[in-house]
Parts: structure tokens; C-alpha cells; sequence
């Protein structure tokens, strides 16, 4: 079995972590960590992927590396961007560059500049410092003061060696996926150590780590890692299993197997495919027997799924069947849960967790978690060569914590930070950093939340969100000013950040506004995004009845409800439970720790968090009180609160953070959203793709104002009426008439009451 050896170069920073480049290496691959070994041995994971996966690239182009250093005056220069000329600074700095020479694969001298991703080839050894200080001055030419300070080289650097096996060597001609014997491993699990995307090192867990590395390779214990979903259980497995391989100390031909004795798979993969009695139990026989005879472990992604697949209930599921060999050792297994999914095996299957030895992974307190992100953030800069400009860091820390407080770190936090180096990445390379702007683009594309909800600096009046809303939702002046004071009071960073960010009761006859309200609540404070529907929207007159609440959280095929997966998908929306007084009771109980705590836990112990979310609930108690019409006076005043009061329970009215009582609509607000729907419809694709503009005359907005006054049905008529009289009629033009481009469309009323358009 061929050994290659690459030439690492190898620098410290002021902040006392360590840089490592692959010297040789046509990605030029880096590693970032705390200490010398531990760049290494990252270095040398990545070089163990890439021998099984892309055997090709295996072999460094750099043999006999020695290094130098030169050095070098360079000088700054500005850049007048009036005139589009370089200025050069008067004083000159002279940097000290690292360079390792070698011989290539044809024999010829090479030299490279790791720091600066430098690479040429030269013939005269007296001639090399020239060469250095020509190749560093025109890489550097025109950068200006400040950008020269990121590049200034390192001191300390010193060479250091990694080496790599060639797989492709008779003992591993056939790959892994191909072999007979691997070929159930393949079915069921993924080889965790041979994963895309998961080379990152447990930053601040390291006794977390060593202490799984003793319970899985010393004492051969099963070991459960309990946490909340994004405190690090899966990097603390992969760092483990990455250390494990690296350190163990098996024969020779033994070590072929090393990076494959790790598995990841999960109870719905044991199953899949399997159609008749007896099939999957066979399966796992098969893939027990062999991972036994590689002295594998199968980690499993989520223990409680093993108890809800293969069954109906969790003594007929694949747990169930697992649970005699792990108590006889026939298999070794690692598993992840949180908190409550432990709680929830604890009720199904108390046998099941009695075999593992539990690891607690705590959350990171603020100081930790911040320095987490920081090295997650250092490692990018150095892999990507970009960088990280002041602050951004910070920025996300804050953003997470406030809009997300909910959210382990440095789960989804680390994942953004990575997301961020990978746009970076694309840019060329003297355009690579990250800026805070970049950090609030991605982060109101991810949430939806507008950039004056987010930034601190941007001022935010009452009076500005009352005037946006009441665009859109006319005659309400008391309900927009509720609405209103709950949408500041998010910018403020005054809700609770443990329950949800506003918990709503629009109360009101129909017709009135109360669902537009919320939809355009969900525009205004999640609409920024490149999701635009915010407004999750459930119909409570479908949950009556025997067994609402089980209807209300689950799907006919048992999984979580259509709108609870789109909750989890997007936490930040509108979530609007209309006419929420036809729900049965037994809903109300669901939903009480919903409003209270933000979050629903089924009976797996599958948590959905609501706290980036506004809850809103419509309801039309109190509307067949005297005056309590979809049109009345200005003077009506219906007993909605007080209907509220004897329709629900103390104990969830006590939930609500304000009961909004919506107007019966004037006569006069008629016009004025008729007139708003006229200007709506104008904007339509139909009309606009076409450049055609809408008119009208005022004898068709009188008549629909006529038409859509209805005493009992508020402003719905209005719509039908629009339909019949102006939609309608405009789509049969457009279609006898798709040539028509640009132009006004005038639509008016003849004699009889009949549409008319006029195109000019």
C-alpha cells in the first residue's frame, strides 16, 4: 500500500490558534485549530476522504520541500476614485514572505507562497529571491494600506508533514461501495467517516469528546448523547470517530478499515423497501452480523425514531427488535436525542435506555458559545482564504440569540457563519471577506425579517407601522394600532422570548378585515424574505368533534401535522387559527401550552418551538349582539370582550396578550376599498406583463359600491361583486385579444348595467 507524504506549512496566529496549508496540494487545502496535532489531523481526515473518494487527486506535487524566506519592500497605494488612479503611499514596508521549494513530478524546481496561493516554476537557484520579490510585488500591486495589513505574512512559521495511504492498492482494488461483503452496511447506514460536509472539529467539547472516546473504545459501553437539537451531539460524534481512527492500533491489514467502522443510518432506512412479513427483521440480521464482524458501531441519527418505524406501536418496531442484541453486545450503537425525545422513550420503552450510558451535552453559555462561532469563523477565513471582518461574528451571535433565543448554539449559528463563507467563496479571490451587510442579507433572506426590525441604529416610529398597515386594511383604526404596538414592541426587543412574539384574538363580525389583518401583518414582518408567504392559516371549524386534537397535531399517516412541518420549516410566520370558537374543547388544551411556552411537544416527544412566530386568532363571538353587523354606525358597540370572557376557559383568556375588537365597517369605508381592490387588480400579471393600465368610471364604482353592501356579510360582497362586474369581463378581452400590448383598459357601465371596456 503506497504512502504519500505532503509538506505542511505551518503558522500562529496573535490569538495563539494555528494555521496549517498543504503544501503541494492542488486545493491547497487548510486546517485551523488550537494546536499543531490537531491541524494535522484534520488535515489528514481531509486527505482520508479524498483517498477514497477521489483517489486521483492523491499525490502531492511538491517532493523534497525546504523553507525560505525573502525578503521583500512592497508599497501601498490608494485609490482616487474620481479620477480612477493610484496613488502610491511614500513609505515602503518590507515583509519577510515564507516560500518551500521542492521538485515537481517532472523534475523541475518549484516554488511556492502558501500565504499569498502563489505557485511558479524557475530554473536558477540564484535567481529565486528575484523571482519571489517580482511575483509578490504584482500580486500586490494596487492594494491599498489597510488591505496590505490583512496579507502581511506570519512569523513563526515552520514545515511539518502529513501523510495519506493510497487506497487504490491491491488490497482495496474493488471500492468499498462494491464489495459483496459491505454491500448491507451500504442499505441500511452511510460510513459516518467517509460523510460530505462534516469536517469540522467539536470546538469546545474536547472532554466531551475523549470522555465518548473511552465509554465506545475502552469499556465498549452504549452510549446515548443527550442534548437540544444544535448543541454539537453530531460534531462530538464525528470529532470521536475521526480521533478513534486516527489512533487505533489494530494490525496492519486491519487498518483498511479503520475510517469504516462508524455507521449512520436510522430505523426508516432498516425498513425501506421491505414489503412482506419478516423482510426487514431479516435485513437487520444481516447488517448486525456483518458490522459485528468489523467491530463496527451503528450510530443512529435519532434514537426515538428506532420506536416509531416497523410498527404500530413501539414493542412491534425496530428498537424492540434491536434491544436482545444490544443486551447481548451482538451490537454496538451510539444514538442522539433531546431532552424530551428521552422522556418520551422513557414512556414507550423503558428497557430500550436502560442499556446505554447517557452523555449530556449542555448548552454553551454566551461567553462560550461566542467563542465557538469565532474558531467556526477563523476556519472558514482560512479554508476559503476570505476573511471575516470586524464584528460579523458578533452580529450573528446577537441576531441568533434575540430572533432565535430558542436555538442551541452553535448549531445553526455555526451553519450560518459557514453559509456565509460559502457565497464568499465564489467571489474572486481579492474580493473574498464578510462584511455585517452580508451577515443582515442572509439573515433577512433566511427569516424573512425586514432590515428596520433588525438594526438597533434604524428608528422605527408607531405612527409609521399604523399608516403601513392601515393601507392595507381600512376603517380598523383600533385593531391597526393593536397590531401595530405588538410589531414595535418586537423591534424593541421587549417580548418575551419565551413564549411568542404576540398572541392575538381579532374579534369581530365577518367581512371586517380580521384575516387581512394578519396577512398583512405576516407581509410586514416576515415578508423580506425570499419565502413571501408567511401566513400559516388553519380552519378550527375542521377540528370539532371526537378526536380534534389528535387531528389537530398529526396527519392521517401519523406524522406531524401539515402545519406544524411548515412551523418547523419556517419559524418565523403568522400563524392564524380562524374562527378559532368552533374548535372542540379538547383543542383549546392542545393550545394552551402553545400560547404559554411558544412550543407543542407530540407524544414522541417531537418539539415544534413557536416563539419566532405571531400567534393570531379570529373569532366571531359577540357578532349577533345588537349593532354587531358587517356595516353600523359609527357608534355600534358590540359586546365581543365579554363574549370572549364566557366562551373560554380563565385559564386561556389569561393567554391572550390583547383582545382586538374590529369595527362594524362604515358605509363611507365602502369606497375607499373598493377603490383599493380597483388599484390591486391594475397591478395583476395579466394586465402588467402586457403594460396595460386600468381605469374606470365612476358610475361602475358607484355601482360597486351598491353591490357590495350586504348589512350581514360586511365587506365580502364587495368581492363577488368585483368578480362578476370587472374580473371577469377583463379576462374573456384579454383573452379575445392577446395582441394588445400597452395602453389603458377603461372599464365603464352601459345603459342596461352591462361591463364595457374601451382599450386606447
Amino acid at each position: 500500500m503506497a504512502t504519500h507524504v505532503y509538506p505542511v506549512l505551518l503558522w500562529r496566529d496573535a490569538g495563539g490558534g494555528v494555521t496549517g496549508v498543504l503544501v503541494g496540494d492542488y486545493r491547497s487545502a487548510t486546517a485551523y485549530a488550537g494546536t499543531p496535532q490537531e491541524v494535522l489531523r484534520q488535515l489528514g481526515d481531509a486527505l482520508d476522504w479524498r483517498a477514497e473518494h477521489e483517489s486521483w487527486s492523491i499525490g502531492p506535487e511538491l517532493v523534497e520541500p525546504q523553507l525560505r524566506e525573502v525578503k521583500v519592500d512592497v508599497r501601498a497605494q490608494y485609490k482616487d476614485e474620481t479620477e480612477h488612479r493610484l496613488i502610491p503611499s511614500p513609505e515602503t514596508i518590507t515583509l519577510r514572505v515564507p516560500c518551500v521549494t521542492g521538485k515537481a513530478e517532472n523534475g523541475l524546481a518549484v516554488c511556492e507562497v502558501p500565504v499569498l496561493d502563489l505557485r511558479f516554476h524557475f530554473h536558477n537557484e540564484a535567481q529565486l529571491k528575484d523571482l519571489v520579490r517580482h511575483y509578490v510585488k504584482d500580486h500586490l500591486t494596487g492594494t491599498t494600506p489597510a488591505a496590505l495589513t490583512l496579507k502581511l505574512p506570519p512569523r513563526g512559521v515552520w514545515l511539518d508533514k502529513v501523510s495519506v495511504r493510497d487506497l487504490q492498492s491491491s488490497a482495496r482494488q474493488t471500492p468499498m461501495r462494491e464489495r459483496e461483503d459491505m454491500k448491507v452496511l451500504f442499505t441500511v447506514a452511510d460510513a459516518l467517516l467517509h460523510e460530505r460536509g462534516h469536517q469540522s472539529a467539536a470546538y469546545g467539547r474536547e472532554g466531551l469528546v475523549m470522555a465518548l472516546m473511552n465509554k465506545l473504545q475502552h469499556e465498549r459501553a452504549h452510549v446515548l448523547l443527550v442534548g437540544e437539537p444544535g448543541c454539537g451531539k453530531s460534531t462530538i460524534l464525528h470529532d470521536a470517530a475521526r480521533r478513534m481512527a486516527r489512533l487505533s492500533t489494530d494490525e496492519e491489514d486491519d487498518k483498511s478499515m479503520r475510517t469504516w467502522r462508524c455507521w449512520r443510518g436510522s430505523g426508516a432506512r432498516m425498513i425501506a423497501g421491505m414489503k412482506y412479513l419478516g423482510q426487514w427483521e431479516e435485513r437487520c440480521e444481516d447488517f448486525i452480523r456483518r458490522l459485528s464482524e468489523i467491530e463496527g458501531i451503528f450510530c443512529v441519527e435519532n434514537l426515538l425514531e428506532l420506536l416509531r418505524v416497523g410498527g404500530a406501536e413501539a414493542n412491534d418496531s425496530v428498537g424492540a427488535f434491536l434491544l436482545p442484541y444490544l443486551q447481548r453486545r451482538e451490537l454496538h450503537m451510539v444514538a442522539e436525542a433531546t431532552p424530551a425525545e428521552v422522556d418520551a422513550c422513557r414512556r414507550l420503552m423503558p428497557g430500550l435506555l436502560d442499556v446505554f450510558q447517557i452523555v449530556h451535552v449542555p448548552p454553551f453559555d454566551d461567553g462560550g458559545a461566542r467563542s465557538v462561532l469565532e474558531r467556526v469563523a477563523h476556519a472558514c477565513a482560512s479554508s476559503g482564504r476570505l476573511e471575516f471582518e470586524a464584528g460579523c461574528v458578533g452580529l450573528v451571535h446577537r441576531l441568533f440569540r434575540r430572533f432565535q433565543p430558542y436555538a442551541a448554539f452553535p448549531g445553526p449559528a455555526a451553519a450560518f457563519i459557514r453559509k456565509l463563507a460559502e457565497q464568499a467563496a465564489r467571489q474572486p479571490l481579492e474580493e473574498r471577506s464578510v462584511s455585517a451587510d452580508d451577515v443582515m442579507a442572509l439573515f433577512i433572506q433566511q427569516t424573512g425579517l425586514p432590515e428596520l426590525l433588525l438594526r438597533d441604529e434604524v428608528p422605527l416610529p408607531l405612527e409609521d407601522v399604523q399608516a403601513a398597515l392601515a393601507r392595507q386594511i381600512i376603517g380598523q383604526s383600533a385593531a391597526v394600532d393593536a397590531a401595530a404596538r405588538v410589531i414595535t414592541s418586537i423591534k424593541a426587543g421587549m417580548t418575551d422570548p419565551a413564549r411568542p412574539q404576540g398572541v392575538l384574538l381579532f374579534c369581530g363580525p365577518t367581512g371586517v378585515g380580521k384575516t387581512a389583518l394578519a396577512r398583512a401583518m405576516a407581509e410586514f414582518c416576515f415578508g423580506a424574505g425570499a419565502e413571501k408567504e408567511r401566513l400559516v392559516r388553519l380552519d378550527m371549524s375542521e377540528y370539532s368533534g371526537w378526536g380534534a386534537a389528535n387531528r389537530l397535531l398529526h396527519s392521517p399517516e401519523g406524522d406531524a401535522a401539515s402545519w406544524i412541518q411548515k412551523l418547523r420549516r419556517q419559524p418565523f410566520s403568522v400563524l392564524l387559527f380562524d374562527e378559532v370558537e368552533k374548535a372542540a374543547a379538547e383543542a383549546y388544551d392542545v393550545l394552551l401550552g402553545l400560547l404559554d411556552e411558544g412550543r407543542l411537544t407530540d407524544r414522541f416527544g417531537r418539539v415544534t418551538d413557536f416563539r419566532s412566530a405571531i400567534i393570531v386568532m379570529t373569532s366571531n363571538l359577540g357578532a349577533s349582539s345588537k349593532g354587531a353587523m358587517g356595516f353600523g354606525s359609527e357608534n355600534a358597540t358590540p359586546g365581543f370582550e365579554s363574549a370572549v370572557k364566557k366562551f373560554f376557559r380563565p385559564e386561556f383568556f389569561n393567554r391572550l396578550d390583547a383582545v382586538v375588537t374590529f369595527d362594524p365597517l362604515a358605509k363611507e369605508h365602502v369606497r375607499e376599498i373598493a377603490l383599493k381592490e380597483l388599484q390591486e387588480l391594475s397591478t395583476r400579471e395579466g394586465l402588467s406583463a402586457a403594460g396595460l393600465q386600468l381605469a374606470w368610471s365612476d358610475a361602475l364604482l358607484a355601482r360597486l359600491v351598491q353591490d357590495g353592501y350586504d348589512h350581514r356579510f360586511g365587506a365580502r360582497p364587495l368581492q363577488r361583486a368585483l368578480e362578476r362586474m370587472v374580473v371577469t369581463p377583463l379576462a374573456k378581452w384579454r383573452l379575445e385579444h392577446p395582441q394588445r400590448q400597452s395602453g389603458t383598459i377603461t372599464v365603464t357601465l352601459s345603459e342596461d348595467g352591462s361591463t364595457q371596456l374601451q382599450w386606447s
